[in-house]
């Protein structure tokens, strides 16, 4: 008897440890890890919400991808995805990306999406012109086609846009530098420029 109260203590123990573990992922079970640039170790990590349909986040797409190249391995940049509820086709161009990472061109369908906002943005079958993309990238349509509707890129989509919400992201383009919320007035290649300088001066203190 005494053997059996142990064994459900162990397995009491084992449970509630497994549960803590999911609590404190920010992502659901199923769903895959997010995008990232960088090494894991980087002093800095430029956490990016972004919005594919979002005439804003395609504007500063070119100005992080810049910012990310003149830091080098300094900056670790990770992409999470927030698609507004306002724009009826995000998600579905979310989806795409992640469809594009599975055959490792995540990065390259990003600049797609953004590049083509006019051509899908607000087509009633953005399907096709998503599915266009995925061709021009040379990749496995048919496999990109059935990625387009797995669950588990929902899941990855509907994890980051949960973090975003948690952390109190209200709309995109929006970025941290570690912990800093780069605020509206300091959104630009000098403001976002001095916060990970800013950020790198810290860490080597």
């Amino acid at each position: 008897m005494k053997n059996l109260s142990w064994i459900s203590f162990v397995a009491v123990l084992i449970i509630s440890a497994a549960r803590a573990t999911l609590l404190a992922s920010d992502q659901p079970p199923g769903a895959t890890a997010p995008q990232t640039l960088g090494p894991s170790d980087a002093p800095v990590t430029l956490e990016m919400f972004s919005d594919f349909q979002c005439p804003q986040c395609a504007r500063s797409a070119p100005m992080v991808k810049k910012l990310k190249a003149e830091f080098g391995d300094k900056v670790r940049m990770v992409f999470r995805h927030f698609p507004m509820e306002k724009h009826q086709n995000a998600v579905l161009a979310a989806c795409a990306a992640e469809a594009a990472a599975r055959q490792h061109h995540f990065w390259e369908m990003a600049e797609a999406l953004y590049r083509t906002q006019w051509m899908w943005g607000e087509a009633p079958a953005p399907r096709v012109a998503l599915i266009d993309r995925a061709k021009e990238l040379g990749l496995n349509v048919p496999q990109f086609e059935e990625d387009l509707d797995a669950t588990e890129l929902r899941e990855r989509i509907s994890a980051d846009a949960a973090r975003g919400q948690a952390r109190g992201v209200k709309s995109t383009p929006w970025i941290f530098i570690n912990d800093y919320s780069v605020p509206n007035a300091e959104f630009n290649e000098s403001g976002i420029r001095a916060a990970i300088q800013a950020a790198i001066a810290k860490g080597t203190k």
